[in-house]
Parts: structure tokens; C-alpha cells; sequence
């Protein structure tokens, strides 16, 4: 647990502190916002925040993090209207934190994409995908939870959790598209299995989702590459196979020089 105090006039962190916890009860499950979204939504601002809680008192916090701390504010309540099925509250909010001038961040139009979901606006979820999908390309954050069967390269069969799949493929096709740069595809895998297993078939899930993005855009082929890596960056790694570790299980977007 880390806590830092920081004077918003000056900028500076004026006490810090760190402490390691320990509870066998503790809920570790991602709550309901963060369970459903489409995509892992750590970003710039959100690693600000990691960073300011981390810094020594007489450093400098994080000058993205202080800037848009008010944004962040309108953000938590919209969160909290989804997390409490207020959709139409939620989305009001999730609009009034994309209207501000630092509202284009990975939360926000993920927010947005969920509410107009629940709320049966499958145009602007589409839409909102699209702009999410564009921002996690441009700044190399793109990491989408696509679940696959376990040990295949077939998405999950349940409809209710996969049948969205070719829309959230459209648009990053459709965004990639839009780069002059070339576009890796990596795949991961959650901790269940041998090392050399897992490496190859996380390279084959990223072979399968390049296949169809291809599938969707054929002038894109020419930029894609694929890479694989196994369960070496898992974020949870717990090895559970089920909701709490679906990050484990990602499918990464990075936008690359394209070779000569």
C-alpha cells in the first residue's frame, strides 16, 4: 500500500509512504468496470498516479497525473454509475469527461463503449470502439481480452462473451489501416502449462488474430507481424483460466517502424 500527499499549488510531494499488507479475505476479483471491459485500461494518466503514490516527499508528482486530476474525478463517478447499473447516469458522465480538453484517454471510451452497450446503441458502442481502438494504437497501449477455448486458437464458443469479437476486429483493422506504420500482434497466455507449450501458443493466437484482421482488410497483410510471449508478461498471474486473470490471456496491438 502506497500513500503520498501531495501540494497541488506547487506540485510537489510532500510526504510519502509505503506499507506491505496481508488479507487471506481480500476480494481480488476486478470490479464490475474493469471486469467488462474490452481492453486493459491502464494508461499515461493511470501510471502517473501508480508513480505519484511511489515518489518521495520533496519530488515532483507526476505532471500528467496532476493535470488532469479533475478529469479523473468526473472519470470515478461515471465508473461508479456503471459500477452501480446507472447506465444512462454513467454515460452522461463518461460524455462529460470526453468533452474536456484531456478527456481522450483509454477509460473514457471505454466507459463509453460499455454504457451504449447496456443501453442497446450498438452504432456509438461501435464508434467508441473505433476511437478506442485508434488512441491505444497511437500511443501503443492496446491490449484487447479476446478469450480463446483453452490450448486453441478458437475464440470462446458462448455467444454472449464472443459474438461482439468481429466488431472489436472491424475497427482495429479499420485503424490500423489508417497508420503508415506496420502493426505487431502479440499474443499471451495466463501461467497453466509448460513455458514451451505456452510460447507456442500464444504465437498461434497471435497468427489467428493477424489471419483475421487480414481477413478483414486485406491490404493490411502487408503490415502485420505476430510474436508470441507465452505467459512472460502476465499482469495477474494467478493461473485461475477465469475472469480475475483474463488480462493474462491479451491479445497486444504495437505500431512499428515497417522495414525497408
Amino acid at each position: 500500500l502506497a500513500l503520498a500527499l501531495t501540494d497541488l499549488k506547487s506540485g510537489t510531494v510532500i510526504a510519502q509512504a509505503a506499507a506491505r499488507i496481508s488479507d487471506d479475505k481480500l476480494d481480488t476479483r476486478p470490479t464490475a468496470f474493469y471486469r467488462d471491459s474490452p481492453v486493459n485500461p491502464k494508461d499515461r494518466a493511470t501510471e502517473g498516479y501508480i508513480r505519484t503514490s511511489e515518489t518521495p516527499a520533496g519530488q515532483p508528482a507526476d505532471a500528467l497525473y496532476l493535470e488532469r486530476l479533475s478529469t479523473s474525478a468526473v472519470l470515478q463517478e461515471a465508473i461508479a454509475a456503471y459500477e452501480e447499473g446507472r447506465w444512462q447516469d454513467a454515460l452522461a458522465r463518461y460524455e462529460a469527461a470526453a468533452r474536456r480538453r484531456d478527456g481522450q484517454q483509454l477509460r473514457v471510451y471505454s466507459g463509453l463503449y460499455l454504457t451504449q452497450m447496456q443501453l442497446g446503441r450498438a452504432a456509438d458502442a461501435e464508434a467508441s470502439f473505433g476511437k478506442l481502438a485508434r488512441l491505444g494504437l497511437e500511443t501503443n497501449s492496446l491490449s484487447v481480452k479476446f478469450l480463446f477455448r483453452p490450448g486453441s486458437t478458437e475464440f470462446l464458443g458462448d455467444p454472449k462473451i464472443s459474438g461482439i469479437y468481429p466488431m472489436w476486429l472491424r475497427q482495429i483493422a479499420r485503424q490500423a489501416t489508417q497508420t503508415e506504420s506496420c502493426v505487431v500482434v502479440t499474443g499471451h497466455t495466463s501461467r497453466t502449462g509448460s513455458e514451451e507449450v505456452n510460447e507456442r501458443l500464444s504465437l498461434q493466437r497471435a497468427q489467428a488474430v493477424k489471419a483475421r484482421l487480414a481477413a478483414e482488410t486485406p491490404a493490411l497483410s502487408r503490415k502485420l507481424r505476430e510474436a508470441g510471449k507465452g505467459f512472460h508478461e502476465n499482469i495477474v498471474g494467478t493461473g485461475t483460466d477465469d475472469a480475475s486473470d483474463a488480462l493474462d490471456r491479451r491479445v497486444e496491438f504495437k505500431v512499428v517502424p515497417c522495414e525497408a
